[in-house]
């Protein structure tokens, strides 16, 4: 049996390219923050759940959304269209779940 491939959290279906999209908006918030004299515990937590493809509770993905809305009008433009469906896909899920 092969082994499971695994991009971003577990519940958000991404490809490899928005998965690295979403991983430089996380890294870019846990940058910010630190740059803002700020803990960046909670955003480097999310990083590494990303990368476990673990799930991402109500607060994380919110942290998300925000990471995703700033990052969005200054990334590179290849990035853009990524982001906007890694948006896309998480308020499905939140649409989901309610």
């Amino acid at each position: 049996m092969s082994p499971s491939t695994c991009h971003g959290p577990d519940g958000v279906d991404l490809s490899r390219e928005e998965a690295w999209v979403l991983h430089a908006a996380v890294l870019d918030h846990v940058e910010r923050t630190v740059e803002a004299g700020r803990s960046p515990d909670r955003g480097v937590a999310i990083l590494k759940r990303i990368e476990a493809c673990e799930p991402l509770d109500p607060a994380d993905r919110a942290i998300v959304r925000d990471a995703l809305a700033t990052y969005l009008p200054d990334a590179p433009e290849r990035d853009r269209a990524s982001a906007r469906a890694i948006l896309a896909a998480l308020d499905g899920q939140a649409s989901s779940s309610q």
